[in-house]
């Protein structure tokens, strides 16, 4: 999970904030916290184009954000 880190450590509020939240997705996802249909609305929602292009101009660090959640997906 070192994209979400950099993410994270970006700068950018906006990807920092979502990257976090997928940390956290992940953990409660492997504490039993949370169910994997659960995880998977959120992680999807995280990545939604949408808001990703209302928020994110930095196309570099969208595309981590994205690769960085698809990697907590593919754990569902």
């Amino acid at each position: 999970m070192s994209t979400l880190h950099e993410v994270i450590n970006s700068g950018q509020p906006w990807a920092a904030d979502r990257a976090a939240m997928a940390l956290q997705v992940q953990e409660a996802l492997q504490t039993g916290q949370m169910s994997q249909d659960e995880a998977r609305a959120i992680l999807e929602d995280l990545v939604n184009t949408e808001k990703l292009e209302a928020e994110g101009a930095d196309l570099q660090l969208r595309a981590a954000l994205v690769f960085g959640v698809t990697q907590v997906l593919s754990m569902c």
